[in-house]
């Protein structure tokens, strides 16, 4: 069986790729892919029997790489999605995963897929990559956040967030009012619930908004360092291979 992973998160495509062959060394993975730009072409020049699809890939949502080409595989999301989209992947999919990806999860999509594979007709699957790609119909970006703090649940609107970060295996908000909250989710989970042409994460341990960066001063290696509009007490550098990518969404492309 060939297979394809879609991922942008180095570690969460080694540990997918490990899982799989554990299950089953037969299994061959054709490649890992991080971004749409590198799909668009392997997808062209290669026979693939299923995919593993995240949602957020390095420069855009995995659905916009489905509409650029002819699909006609099997997919299975790999996304920290909000129950809304999950539901949404679950009957317009053959199957999802939710992160972190456990072992007896992915046994199961893989035996569903044994089952499917051969009695899905060509025309079913074009309706469910269909149904699939578009997910603005369903899709519902995060708007708040609900922390508990101390007795209380404190209510955080995305428009007062900073930036978000991890930090001594925390993940936390920033606000404008210069206030810090600990979140229960990963740093790339939350990053699943968020508009990505609002938010975007500049390397492993910072997601920036948009309209809460003050200036770009250039750094070492053709990196760019970020302010924000106020104050925050660690350097923010875009990763080296992010920086195109960066510069392409701050120009809104």
């Amino acid at each position: 069986m060939r297979v394809v992973i879609f991922e942008d998160e180095h570690i969460a495509g080694e540990k997918l790729q490990l899982l799989l062959k554990a299950i089953n060394p037969n299994i061959e993975i054709l490649k890992i892919i991080p971004s749409i730009k590198e799909g668009v072409t392997f997808l062209a020049d290669n026979q693939i029997d299923l995919a593993f699809f995240d949602i957020h890939l390095e420069d855009g949502l995995s659905f916009s790489l489905l509409e650029k080409g002819s699909i006609n595989f099997p997919i299975i999301f790999t996304t920290a999605y909000d129950r809304y989209a999950i539901e949404a992947f679950k009957h317009h999919s053959i199957d999802y995963l939710l992160k972190p990806i456990q072992k007896s999860d992915l046994i199961q999509s893989l035996e569903k897929f044994s089952r499917l594979s051969q009695s899905i007709p060509s025309d079913a699957m074009k309706r469910i990559t269909s149904l699939s790609l578009s997910e603005k119909s369903y899709n519902s970006y995060k708007e708040r956040f609900t922390i508990k703090v101390g007795d209380r649940i404190r209510i955080i609107p995305t428009r007062e967030i900073i930036c978000i970060y991890s930090r001594a295996k925390g993940t936390f908000i920033f606000t404008s009012s210069g206030k810090r909250y600990l979140l229960e989710q990963s740093l790339e989970n939350v990053l699943s619930l968020l508009d990505p042409d609002i938010f975007f994460k500049v390397n492993r341990k910072h997601i920036v908004r948009i309209d809460k960066i003050d200036s770009l001063l250039q750094f070492s290696n053709s990196r760019q360092k970020i302010v924000l509009t106020i104050p925050f007490d660690e350097e923010i550098i875009v990763a080296r291979e992010k920086v195109k990518l960066f510069k392409r969404w701050l120009e809104g492309m």
